[in-house]
């Protein structure tokens, strides 16, 4: 084959393809004719969440994990619910004459199986589907008190570092935490998170220390040098959190 003979091959392929690239769309558009259209809907309902069902805890380090509270304390059913709250245990203390400040210890929560350490906390559920808001406060209902109903005089509660954290798939608005909190004997009501219209829908923890470490001091106790302390007396007090549907 000489020089010439493959330049005529050459030619003669790349017309080939031209012309076909030429050919093939049009019959494409001429095969292509509307004979009419419909439409269909796509669609959803939800109902509200059962009065009678709760909600159960969750893992205040992991949202996205159950887990079981050593507290057997149940929550509050309904679609707006509270479902757990932390006690706060302040240990067994040496007698001083000076002022102290006692922390709390941790939580303990089982995950697996396996009993951790996590912050104290609280949490919230809202599924109401009506999106207005709620609030929650604490109180303290009078002096820690021992078993003869002597008061450790001027002792005073604390909590501080507050931070709300929800499941990690959920894109809400978080509601607003008071980061400090001074617990008066006298039952003054302190809040504690409050969810404007739009604001801390579904489900809500609020941990008194972002993690563990954090959360070591995030919850004090202070007792006066000059409060009498009797040996062997456990002094308590209880704490009333308020859920309530409006915020405030």
């Amino acid at each position: 084959m000489n020089l010439n003979t493959k330049t005529m091959m050459v030619t003669v392929a790349i017309t080939t393809v031209f012309a076909a690239s030429l050919i093939a769309p049009n019959t494409t558009i001429a095969n292509a004719a509307e004979v009419g259209s419909l439409n269909s809907t796509g669609s959803v309902t939800f109902k509200a969440q059962d009065s009678s069902d709760g909600n159960d805890p969750v893992n205040p380090l992991d949202p996205d994990t159950p887990v079981d509270p050593d507290s057997t304390d149940p929550g509050t059913n309904g679609p707006l619910s509270l479902d757990y709250v932390s006690s706060f245990d302040f240990g067994t203390q040496t007698i001083s004459g000076e002022t102290k400040t006692y922390t709390a210890k941790l939580d303990k929560m089982s995950v697996g199986g396996s009993q951790i350490d996590v912050p104290n906390n609280v949490q919230v559920t809202d599924n109401r589907g009506s999106n207005t808001g709620w609030q929650l406060t604490v109180s303290e209902n009078g002096q820690l008190t021992d078993e003869s109903s002597r008061n450790l005089d001027g002792a005073e509660i604390k909590i501080a570092k507050a931070t709300a954290i929800t499941k990690s798939d959920s894109d809400i608005t978080a509601p607003t935490v008071a980061t400090s909190i001074a617990l008066n004997p006298d039952g003054t009501a302190s809040m504690v998170m409050n969810a404007e219209a739009d604001q801390g829908m579904g489900h809500w923890i609020d941990n008194f220390g972002a993690d563990s470490t954090e959360a070591s001091d995030a919850v004090t106790l202070s007792v006066p040098g000059k409060s009498a302390k009797y040996a062997d007396s456990a002094y308590t007090t209880t704490l009333t959190w308020t859920l309530s549907d409006t915020p405030s």
